[in-house]
């Protein structure tokens, strides 16, 4: 019998937050979980391995180095009617049983849901979900989901029916960050009808190490590149009022020297893009604290 949902996880070296996902999946539900392990060394695997005994996942094993491979490789195994996407690290609320279930007989393409942000460690209230809860609030006032579909990068906090994503053929870039925003805003832009549920389905986790908490040059640059591909998909699309904001890209590309300044300057404003989206968001003086904490290296 196919199942309703299929959940798929990108794993690398870290098998406890591993297992504490696993713990938060709702089991009762008819779903398949996808774990692909991407170039983890062979104690972490081992250990990955060893939660076949408390949990009923699929496990697979690629060598690829990147999110976007991994998350693709499990589209390429999923059978499910829905796809749900989740990283390692993070963990589903107490209510993703209820919501799942609530929403598994809609017509909608995507489910949007509202996301909740914690520490790894402490559990303490972090600040990864204010993105998320501004767009809700955004699509609210403006009674429109446009902003949700369009600027929503992330493939977690939302329901997709996997016939959209086979029909669209529409896959993972594999770059070594934001891989997901490309995937996450064709999605959206590709629906031919979306929900909105205002209930808090997801947590999404702040730690040391992440692709998110630490950009090197490479990930700097690739975070950079995909968010100029978006806002030229988004333009294509009939939707240039919506566009991501390139200005950590412009202001962080001055510390590679001159030359490298201007190159992503002279990319930026020669593809339309405009730098002052974001302002507010950049130069908020708490966002500011956190990016301090991101410094590319």
């Amino acid at each position: 019998m196919e199942p309703n949902f299929s959940i798929i996880i990108p794993h690398h070296e870290t098998p406890r937050l591993l297992s504490r996902l696993l713990a938060s999946v709702p089991w009762s539900l008819q779903l398949e979980v996808i774990v692909v392990d991407d170039a983890s060394g062979a104690e972490a695997l081992a250990e990955v391995e060893k939660l076949h005994d408390e949990f009923d996942f699929q496990l697979y094993c690629i060598d690829r180095h990147t999110a976007g491979a991994a998350r693709n490789e499990g589209l390429r195994h999923a059978c499910g009617r829905w796809l749900i996407f989740a990283d390692a690290d993070d963990y589903f609320t107490a209510d993703a049983a209820r919501l799942w279930q609530k929403h598994v007989n809609d017509t909608a393409d995507v489910v949007f849901f509202d996301v909740t942000s914690a520490y790894s460690d402490s559990g303490r209230r972090a600040y990864r979900d204010r993105q998320v809860k501004r767009l809700i609030r955004r699509s609210l006032c403006e009674r429109s989901l446009w902003p949700l579909c369009a600027l929503h990068t992330n493939p977690w906090g939302k329901m997709v029916r996997r016939a959209l994503v086979v029909e669209r053929r529409i896959w993972f870039e594999e770059i070594p960050s934001a891989n997901d925003a490309m995937f996450s805003v064709q999605v959206g832009v590709e629906a031919a009808r979306v929900l909105l549920d205002e209930s808090e389905m997801y947590c999404v986790t702040v730690s040391d190490g992440s692709l998110t908490s630490n950009l090197s040059r490479d990930r700097f640059e690739s975070n950079g590149e995909a968010r100029l591909r978006v806002n030229a998909y988004l333009r294509d699309a009939g939707l240039g009022r919506y566009q991501l904001s390139v200005l950590n890209y412009l202001l962080g590309a001055w510390r590679y020297g001159i030359g490298y300044g201007c190159r992503v300057l002279r990319r930026c404003m020669a593809n339309g893009n405009r730098p002052w989206v974001g302002f507010w968001h950049v130069f908020n003086p708490v966002n500011f604290y956190h990016s301090l904490k991101s410094v590319p290296k």
